[in-house]
């Protein structure tokens, strides 16, 4: 790829790679090529390692940074991704603006990636298998997160403003966010308001749930799930109905107070009428 007998790929700006069926590794000195700006590896199964091999070059020595002008970074389909070697040492990426990783096993996001994508703002990261935790990201201001079976921490995002939690049923922890100005959650099995909404402060709820936990909060203040979302200024949550997926609905605003739902009175007497057996 680095040869320059056919085409002189130094001024190469975008490489996309599909459908690496029989490839279990990068290529060697992809960093290499200084204009690259976007850089996509799609549907690749067979690779379980990004290596050294993927951040080094023969002349690393003379190079300030590797992928110097790397602005969007796309690993989709890597299922069989456990590892991402990439060393605090190693200076790479620094004008990364928006990486994704999708469907993948990584544990861990490498925590190069955290201390030298200084100005990375927006992180997505969707269906990462065995991935627990999420954390120290100085400059992410929108992180999305979707299908996270393991997922249970988020920590130490001191400029996050907007957070998106999509079906991560384990999530406990979210610490260290004061920033934060929106949060969106939605798991339509959500049966209870998760307890980790009390330890932060978005001015902005938006969760869609499912209609047995809709019912219960439409009960307001007589609901056990009133203390956990009441001090956020502004709340809507929804829940499917037959012909929409956003039929029913619970408004709430704290200043000035309102509260508004289109959930029967006799819905949210019977949600809150224990059943005897």
């Amino acid at each position: 790829m680095m040869s320059t007998t056919v085409v002189p790929l130094g001024i190469l700006r975008i490489l996309m790679m599909d459908d690496l069926s029989w490839c279990t590794e990068l290529p060697n000195g992809l960093c290499e090529l200084p204009c690259l700006e976007l850089l996509t590896i799609d549907r690749a199964p067979a690779i379980k390692r990004v290596g050294h091999e993927f951040m080094c070059c023969s002349h690393s020595q003379h190079v300030a940074a590797m992928f110097p002008r790397l602005l969007e970074l796309y690993f989709i389909g890597m299922m069989e991704l456990e590892e991402w070697e990439w060393e605090e040492k190693l200076h790479a990426m620094p004008i990364l603006e928006k990486p994704l990783l999708q469907r993948c096993k990584l544990r861990r996001v490498p925590s190069g990636l955290a201390l030298h994508a200084r100005v990375l703002k927006k992180l997505c990261v969707y269906d990462v298998k065995h991935l627990s935790s999420l954390e120290n990201f100085p400059s992410v201001v929108h992180l999305q997160v979707f299908r996270h079976v393991d997922l249970d921490t988020i920590c130490n995002l001191p400029k996050l403003q907007k957070l998106a939690i999509h079906e991560c049923p384990k999530m406990k922890v979210l610490d260290g966010l004061p920033a934060l100005q929106r949060l969106e959650l939605e798991d339509y099995d959500m049966e209870t308001v998760p307890r980790y909404l009390q330890d932060v402060k978005p001015w902005y709820l938006l969760l869609d749930c499912s209609l047995w936990l809709l019912t219960c909060i439409a009960a307001e203040k007589s609901s056990p799930e009133w203390d956990k979302f009441n001090h956020i200024q502004q709340v809507k949550a929804y829940a499917y109905g037959e012909d929409s997926p956003r039929k029913w609905y619970v408004l709430y605003t704290r200043e000035p107070f309102r509260f508004e739902t289109n959930i029967s009175r006799s819905a949210i007497v019977q949600s809150a009428t224990p059943i005897v057996i």
